[in-house]
């Protein structure tokens, strides 16, 4: 009977190592590629002309055809505030983007000419912010890029950001004339138009390049 058990144990014991031999795991592999074409540096810039919500309302944005002017037409005399202020408010977001794959650290530089009428001109009146943009869509983040918030005058002579800074999203830069509302402060260095400001129309260039 002993005989009989234990040759009935030892079967057991060989069907489940056979079974555990017969299901060994076995792996293989299989390779995956993929080639991500090679794509050359290249700028692309849109604009929009926001006009400032009134009475609690949201901004109102207007894409504009690619190289419009930022015609912040005729300015109005506040006679309460006793400056000069485009009316209705706007204020104009250029978008700045940049295609390229090939690990090159490229740089943005935003330049311009005196926003200018003879001798007289507007620099230290706009505000030029500059930050990275962040999304898709209508659902996008703003993020200040560093010593970002100056005026134009500031700004003219030569305002730069690398891809480092940028990247992943894009630049934009903000620019209104400076209003003196300290809810909504104005840059440093940037004043409203005030009432001695000589008439006429002011007008000049900003450029944006990329290197390297």
């Amino acid at each position: 009977m002993k005989t009989k058990l234990f040759t009935t144990i030892m079967a057991v014991v060989m069907v489940l190592t056979l079974c555990a031999v017969s299901f060994a795991a076995v792996s293989q592999t299989i390779n995956v590629t993929a080639t991500v074409q090679s794509v050359s540096s290249s700028l692309s810039v849109g604009i929009s002309k926001v006009t400032v919500g009134t009475g609690g309302a949201a901004d109102t944005w207007l894409a504009l055809p690619a190289l419009s002017p930022m015609a912040f037409g005729t300015l109005v005399y506040d006679t309460v505030n006793k400056i000069f202020v485009p009316s209705p408010a706007i204020y104009y977001a250029v978008d700045i983007g940049v295609t390229d794959n090939t690990g090159t650290v490229w740089t943005l530089t935003q330049t311009g000419t005196s926003i200018a009428n003879g001798i007289n001109n507007l620099n230290n009146n706009i505000n030029a912010t500059f930050v990275k943009v962040t999304g898709s869509g209508t659902s996008t983040t703003d993020t200040p890029l560093t010593g970002g918030a100056v005026s134009y005058a500031a700004a003219m002579t030569g305002k730069a950001y690398t891809k480092t800074a940028i990247s992943p999203g894009w630049m934009r830069i903000y620019y209104g004339i400076g209003t003196g509302n300290p809810l909504k402060p104005d840059n440093t260095g940037v004043v409203p138009v005030g009432a001695d400001k000589q008439a006429g129309l002011y007008s000049g260039v900003v450029t944006i390049t990329l290197t390297p």
